[in-house]
């Protein structure tokens, strides 16, 4: 079953769109699932109806600035836009809790990994297991990269598409990739995956230079050292990642990851890494093997 479910922020009056699909009201956990940067809901049906069949409730969101919640591509909002979208993704949770009332588990992909975490920070207490695919590693230079979008918008407006910003992020993504056929190829191994991608006009667009800042300072928020305040030491945490991911960076990357939550005062944080694979795990030929090893996951 699908219901089509909406909030309206009270501070902004931007109306965040999210679907939630269940089998069974008593659905073994209530997942909410956060896509990454520049797509949107509509990409993880496959992935939704493996959960669905596993048993459990999803709630699939888009998040400001993305698919049927964008008032501006790329755009979170005028001031605190990131906060605000973690607290829509809450009130959607709210609403999906009246229809199905489950243990809540945080799924997020790439961007959405920065969502789920900086969710975990302020609604830990909620949260029984978290899922976290395609993480971007920690950018050293995001106090740098902060201020560079605060000189940009200053001279260009914040609702500019600068081209350095994009470069700066994506830039580098596929030099990884021997004889790379699109600019995206850094995504899948998977051709058919990019062909799709690069045709949905609700992907691969350019971020605005507030939404570039804001994704920045969400990065800073989750692997930063201060906010936290660990009360479940023991909240399992996955981390799922392709070996050849250029957003993690390397494995160190993906290990730094782990590391900085364990500092947090998290005890169970582990990851699995797929050879030969790129970002988008979830849509590689590998994704059932990936999917049935969430579904392990969720179950244990």
């Amino acid at each position: 079953m699908k219901q089509q479910l909406t909030v309206k922020n009270p501070q902004d009056g931007v109306v965040l769109h999210g679907n939630l699909f269940y089998e069974d009201t008593k659905a073994k956990g209530l997942i909410l699932l956060l896509h990454g940067m520049a797509e949107h809901k509509e990409r993880y049906d496959y992935v939704i109806a493996a959960l669905n069949k596993a048993g459990y409730a999803v709630l699939s969101t888009d998040e400001r600035g993305h698919g049927e919640s964008a008032v501006v591509k790329g755009y979170f909002g005028k001031e605190n836009g990131w906060y605000l979208n973690v607290q829509d993704q809450h009130a959607l949770v709210e609403e999906a809790r009246k229809i199905v009332d489950a243990p809540l588990i945080l799924f997020g992909h790439s961007m959405g990994t920065l969502v789920a975490r900086s969710f975990l920070k302020r609604y830990e207490n909620e949260i029984t297991k978290v899922v976290l695919t395609g993480t971007p590693s920690n950018n050293k230079a995001v106090g740098v990269a902060i201020g560079l979008c605060n000189m940009i918008k200053a001279f260009k407006g914040e609702e500019y598409r600068s081209p350095l910003l994009n470069n700066l992020c994506f830039g580098a993504f596929n030099k990884a990739v021997k004889d790379p056929k699109t600019d995206y190829d850094w995504l899948s191994v998977n051709e058919e995956n990019v062909r799709k991608y690069i045709a949905d006009e609700d992907c691969g667009y350019t971020f605005t230079v507030l939404g570039f800042k804001d994704m920045f300072g969400g990065m800073k928020d989750v692997y930063g050292l201060d906010g936290w305040n660990v009360k479940k030491p023991d909240l399992p945490i996955h981390f799922y990642s392709g070996s050849e991911d250029p957003c993690m960076t390397n494995l160190d990357g993906l290990k730094e990851a782990v590391e900085i939550l364990k500092k947090q005062g998290y005890h169970d944080v582990d990851y699995t890494l797929y050879n030969g694979y790129r970002h988008e795990i979830l849509n590689e030929e590998i994704r059932d093997q990936v999917i049935a090893d969430i579904v392990n996951f969720l179950n244990a």
